[in-house]
């Protein structure tokens, strides 16, 4: 290209620019969002190729004050476009991404208030879980810092949020390997279960795995029960615990761990699915931990119902003998003994008065290879004792 036309078309590149920014920068200060349409916004893309330098210069202002659900067509006009219209468009989005956002965010940051946080994506929904205190504004300026690529995206392109939510929650998750000479990426994981509890977030493959892998960290668990933002840190893994759709083995269990009510919920939610697998168990003890007598006439439901839930399918329990060898065995647990040993726990009736010896768990409440029987005879006998102490 001839250097005469290089020059002639920076030069033009600048002044536009320089006509742009500075009109950008006196109105930007004091400009809202608009009330505008969809229709109307491509109307004011298609005015930036207008032959009317003013009328240009007026669609650039009007672009620059739109809300955030139209920077994607923005983005997707700036990728289609060419010249003058392409051009104007580069330069707009990044100011309207800092104006929307980056703006936002440090204003926030210099001061945390309720009127600031208003401005800023996922202040509602925090706002209705945690509350609008000081220690909740706290907290919720720490997990946009933290992650505010995630929730620009959530603001900007929600429909790119799963693939990065995945991504970023692996991240995380290598974080949360327990070891206590390292700081625990708190506001990391409270924005992640902040997110990802969001019914309207969609979890691709491994990211739901990835966000509860918090939950097996001893340092998150010493921030949950004496943490400055306990309170508010509890909220939201009681969010993040009451996901649908998610596993949970994990989150029944560190709700045990610390009597959290929402797993008192989830526990129900897994029985009333008549689940086959190992979190049926953990339900059933789960409820039997909070011993809440309303939840006896669902776990009595249970009592007739002879599902294996351990061992597992395919696995082979043998019995110590001393001086021999393993010798094999028919114990098992199953549903119905599950029931009975979380039905006795909350009638306030020790196993062992049922001819269970079942022993005590620091997780579990009782060891799961503890609470089944040999024989379906044991398991009548069992219930039978069950029937004649609850009448009393």
């Amino acid at each position: 290209m001839p250097r005469l036309l290089i020059n002639a078309v920076t030069a033009f590149a600048f002044a536009v620019w320089v006509a742009f920014a500075t009109q950008a920068q006196d109105e930007t200060e004091s400009a809202t969002p608009s009330a505008a349409t969809e229709s109307q916004v491509k109307e004011m893309i298609g005015k930036l190729s207008s032959a009317s330098f003013s009328e240009r210069q007026q669609a650039s202002k009007n672009l620059l004050n739109v809300g955030p659900e139209f920077v994607r067509i923005l983005e997707d006009a700036a990728a289609s476009s060419t010249g003058e219209t392409q051009l104007r468009l580069r330069m707009l989005l990044p100011q309207l991404r800092e104006r929307l956002f980056d703006d936002q965010l440090s204003a926030f940051l210099k001061q945390n208030s309720v009127e600031n946080a208003r401005r800023l994506p996922q202040w509602d929904r925090f706002e209705s879980l945690c509350g609008q205190d000081e220690e909740a504004l706290s907290i919720f300026g720490q997990i946009l810092k933290a992650e505010s690529r995630l929730f620009a995206t959530r603001l900007f392109a929600v429909h790119e949020l799963p693939q990065l939510l995945e991504v970023r929650t692996a991240e995380i998750a290598e974080k949360c390997n327990g070891r206590l000479d390292e700081e625990f990426p708190v506001a990391s994981v409270a924005a992640v279960m902040l997110l990802g509890s969001e019914s309207e977030t969609r979890l691709v493959r491994a990211t739901s795995a990835n966000i509860s892998s918090g939950l097996d960290d001893p340092r998150f668990s010493t921030l949950i029960r004496e943490g400055v933002h306990s309170r508010a840190l509890r909220v939201l893994v009681e969010a993040w615990i009451l996901r649908k759709g998610i596993a949970a083995e994990r989150p029944l269990l560190f709700s045990m761990q610390h009597e959290l009510a929402a797993g008192r919920l989830l526990a129900l939610r897994v029985i009333n699915s008549n689940s086959r697998r190992p979190d049926m168990i953990l339900a059933l003890l789960c409820l039997a931990k909070f011993r809440n007598t309303e939840d006896l006439a669902v776990v009595e439901t249970l009592l007739s119902h002879e599902t294996v839930l351990w061992p597992q399918r395919g696995r082979i329990i043998k019995r110590l003998v001393p001086g021999a060898a393993p010798a094999d065995t028919n114990y098992k647990v199953q549903t119905r003994d599950v029931a009975l040993v979380a039905a006795a726990q909350i009638r306030g009736i020790p196993p062992i008065e049922l001819g269970i010896a079942a022993r005590p768990s620091d997780v579990t409440l009782f060891a799961i290879d503890s609470i089944g029987f040999s024989s379906d005879e044991a398991r009548r006998s069992a219930l039978a004792a069950y029937r004649k102490l609850a009448t009393k």
